[in-house]
């Protein structure tokens, strides 16, 4: 993001895992987004700790939201 100008702020991760992808975006200053994709599990809903900026059902559904 440096290279290129973007504060983390400014920054949106988008990821199937709670911890390595929602969790660490949140920890860098991004907003965390978790897709019910791939490593997604029910049980992430209610994570003890993470709480994702938004739950989007994939990928599609993340970029008509933006749009």
């Amino acid at each position: 993001m440096k290279d290129i100008g973007v504060n983390p702020s400014q920054a949106v991760m988008v990821g199937d895992d709670i911890n390595s992808d929602v969790h660490a975006a949140q920890k860098c200053g991004m907003r965390g987004v978790l897709v019910k994709t791939g490593k997604f599990r029910e049980a992430d809903l209610n994570h003890p700790v993470v709480k994702p900026d938004a739950i989007v059902d994939n990928l599609a559904h993340f970029v008509d939201s933006v749009l």
